[in-house]
């Protein structure tokens, strides 16, 4: 051997004795989709003290000190004037997004209301949470105004309202974008007309009441109350619905804190309890099932196009046709990423090492996250698991403080206190009570009323519930059906139009469409005219002779649908009519309907605040449009292409470029502004405007005043 090599040997040898061994160092991923802030502290500082109104854009990289010293002090934080660690904790807390020091922007009014009765409208919804605990968070947020005021709310349905609830995202029409989850989760504006005394809500948040995902039971002994987390089970805590203690899948949960103590629980939504919708009555998936030749042991998007999940609910669908959609589970429904809205898919592959269930590894951050698929390393599909969310009670409560007329305060144990925070017991400080009353003066008392007598009841025993544990065998009671339609593409049938009876005629004015001044929506529908307004529409057909049949309600023909509409159209080859309504589309087949559905969904960025329009074009295309652009839309694929956007001058030049409703009718496209209409007649290679008029007068055939 030679010396030089030995020397070599005795070297390494030496080195690999001796060297410390080396910290396992965890591995970092970087994670597509995944949004993370490229901001240095002082531009984080920068940007945060100018949007809630501490600094103007002229004091950008001068000296921060005297608008921190601001910050610190309206925030109850130490005024050292320095960007320390304190101030950039209470920077990078959620909140609220009204600007701590001045306004939005110049508003009308002195910024209180003159009436006491106050109404209000929920115009859309989050998916977060069912319909009716969204309802009755924001009620329970009123009545905490209402119990130390003269003010009394009530819903209504319509933009008359006083203040308008909207949930959004990103840029969602009032100038004042959220930026995505956590950080600013919601704004109003102060009393007044328009826009004042609204409220919106950031819907990339994850709205709970406080405590986590509220995740409704079935079945079980608890009534339908929802899932409590975390629970202890056999002395384990779960933060999720789980199978343990089961032979049969089927995924359940407590619904106290503590089922070894109280022995209460329900099953959670589960396709092997019961699906929804379809045509099954909504009994539970089979598995495996063969759907065109092959065999699926899970829910499954195939022969589908607009991405939900569903299953036979035999073990043939291919010999039987009978299906149901797979229900949500909002405990394993991610948010962010690249897959928001989609479930966990457990185990997965992540570097190799298979998880079933949701991990920190490859982050920096330690939160938590699963795929989306079963095979991270090579799908690339994820998003965030879920955390405690966000109250939407306390939220809400906060906002309409602000919709009433107050400011923020620098008391942090008020409810009016800009930061977000937790608490189970009464939201309301001695310094929300004092600065509400300033505005609108104390609640009355009630008038003294002379005792009454009554008879005496006698008590009722409680039943008697004997509960051992979860139970072996799910109830044979099915859950009630809803819509039905096909998982496979294509026209199932054409629609119902509406009511088959005709209406009665009315002698309220508000009812006569010739009164009407400017639709919310028009659309041909089975080859007639429908024009939308505040909850109802009218058709208009043109034979013999031109005729008009309404109002009708909405609801009464498509139930799911919203009180008011921006825009619709029918798919002439498939029949399928999408209804469009802020960031949401509905699509119906026939009585059967899917949605509502985040515009994401069809592709359309947050940039996107609503279709004012759809041209069906041939071929299951249509053209979409929003504000003075427009995408070409495939009604297969039910996605737009991105590359297609478009000026809408380009391709209709003479057409005003602020439209509201654009809509399709014998092969003419009308662009509707106001009270008229420009007319293109495709025909023209052009694509010029043909002709102008009234949408009344016009079309309608109403008679001039």
């Amino acid at each position: 051997m030679s010396p030089w090599l030995s020397l070599v040997l005795a070297l390494l040898a030496l080195g690999c004795c001796t060297a410390a061994p080396r910290r396992h160092q965890p591995t970092v991923v970087v994670f597509p989709g995944d949004l993370r802030t490229s901001l240095t502290n002082t531009q984080l500082a920068e940007e945060y003290l100018y949007r809630y109104g501490y600094t103007k854009v002229a004091e950008f990289g001068k000296s921060l000190s005297r608008a921190l010293r601001v910050l610190q002090k309206r925030l109850a934080l130490p005024e050292t004037g320095e960007l320390d660690s304190t101030t950039l904790e209470a920077m990078r807390a959620p909140r609220c997004g009204v600007p701590d020091l001045g306004q939005f922007q110049t508003f009308e009014g002195d910024l209180k209301w003159h009436h006491q009765n106050i109404t209000y409208w929920i115009e859309n919804y989050s998916e977060d949470l069912p319909q009716d605990v969204i309802d009755d968070a924001f009620a329970r947020a009123f009545d905490v105004w209402s119990k130390v005021t003269p003010l009394t709310f009530t819903r209504v349905y319509g933009r008359e309202a006083d203040i308008v609830i909207q949930f959004g995202v990103r840029e969602h029409g009032d100038g004042y974008p959220f930026d995505g989850k956590d950080g600013l989760l919601a704004h109003a504006f102060p009393p007044g007309p328009g826009i004042q005394g609204d409220a919106h809500f950031d819907d990339e948040e994850l709205w709970s009441l406080g405590k986590g995902v509220v995740v409704q039971t079935h079945f079980g002994n608890a009534g339908g109350a929802p899932c409590h987390f975390p629970f202890n089970f056999e002395g384990r805590s779960y933060s999720a619905c789980t199978t343990d203690g089961r032979s049969d899948d089927l995924p359940w949960c407590s619904t106290t804190a503590n089922f070894d103590v109280d022995h209460l629980f329900g099953f959670c939504p589960s396709e092997r309890l019961y699906t929804q919708h379809g045509n099954a009555d909504g009994k539970p998936c089979v598995f495996p099932f063969t759907f065109e030749g092959r065999s699926y042991s899970a829910c499954t998007t195939d022969g589908r196009s607009d991405g939900y999940r569903w299953c036979a609910t035999t073990a043939n669908y291919d010999q039987d046709k009978l299906y149901g959609f797979c229900p949500t589970r909002v405990d394993s429904t991610v948010s962010g990423g690249n897959s928001a809205g989609e479930p966990c898919v457990f185990p997965f592959v992540f570097l190799g090492k298979e998880y079933s269930t949701c991990t920190r590894e490859g982050r920096s951050d330690g939160r938590l996250w699963c795929a989306t698929t079963s095979d991270f390393d090579s799908d690339k599909k994820w998003g965030f698991c879920p955390d405690q969310g966000y109250s939407l009670f306390l939220v809400a409560a906060h906002e309409f403080g602000h919709a009433l007329g107050l400011d923020h305060t620098s008391v942090p144990e008020a409810l009016m206190y800009p930061m977000y925070s937790y608490t189970d017991g009464p939201p309301l400080h001695e310094d929300d009570v004092k600065g509400i009353q300033h505005l609108y003066g104390p609640r009355p008392k009630p008038e003294p009323q002379p005792p009454t007598t009554t008879p005496a009841t006698q008590p009722t025993a409680p039943p008697v519930v004997c509960t051992t544990g979860p139970p072996t065998a799910h109830p044979s009671t099915s859950p009630t059906a809803g819509p039905t339609g096909s998982p496979s593409v294509g026209p199932t049938g054409p629609p119902t139009a509406g009511p088959t009876e005709a209406p009665t005629v009315s002698l309220d004015p508000s009812e006569d469409v010739c009164n009407v001044d400017i639709f919310d929506a028009i659309a041909e529908i089975g080859n007639r005219l429908h024009f939308f307004k505040d909850g109802k529409y009218w058709q208009f057909s043109e034979g013999q002779r031109r005729s008009v049949q309404g109002p009708f309600l909405i609801r009464d023909t498509w139930p799911t649908l919203p009180h008011k509409l921006d825009s619709a159209f029918e798919d002439p080859l498939t029949k399928k009519i999408f209804f469009f309504s802020g960031r949401q589309v509905w699509v119906y087949t026939g009585p059967s309907v899917i949605g509502p559905r985040r515009l994401d969904k069809l592709g359309l960025g947050p940039e996107v605040t609503q279709v004012t329009g759809g041209l069906p074009r041939g071929g299951g295309k249509v053209l979409l449009f929003s504000g003075q652009n427009f995408w070409r839309f495939d009604v297969k694929t039910q996605k737009v292409d991105p590359q297609s956007a478009s000026p809408v001058d380009h391709m209709f030049p003479g057409v005003p470029l602020n439209t509201h409703d654009i809509f399709q009718y014998r092969e003419k496209a009308y662009f509707c502004q106001e009270r008229f209409y420009w007319r293109v007649n495709f025909r023209n290679e052009m694509n010029q405007v043909d002709e102008v008029g009234y949408v009344t007068y016009d079309i309608l055939q109403c008679p001039e005043a």
